[in-house]
């Protein structure tokens, strides 16, 4: 009981200058927090060392992982676009 207690609670952090919690769910375990934590403090960090304005840096950082998305989005969309089309015509050829 106690372990899941600790699960759930609140994972404390602070990011420039700001505090912030975010709470464990089903969807998103203790270590995905920590993890995407790591990940974002790393490119402020990243930011911050180029000499970027706080003010501008969670910006940049939001534009920073959008844009990984959306070439995500393009290298699995792309090849799945590809398949489905070519089933597509497998399938027609068939009847």
């Amino acid at each position: 009981m106690q372990q899941k207690e600790q699960e759930q609670q609140a994972i404390r952090f602070v990011i420039l200058g700001v505090p912030y919690s975010i709470r464990p769910s089903e969807d998103l375990s203790a270590e995905d927090i920590h993890e995407l934590i790591e990940y974002v403090k790393g490119l402020v960090s990243s930011y911050s060392q180029k000499g970027f304005d706080e003010q501008k840096i969670p910006l940049l950082v939001a534009f920073h992982i959008a844009d990984e998305l959306r070439r995500l989005q393009a290298s699995y969309e792309t090849p799945l676009h590809r398949l489905v089309e070519k089933l597509h015509v497998a399938i027609e050829d068939a009847d």
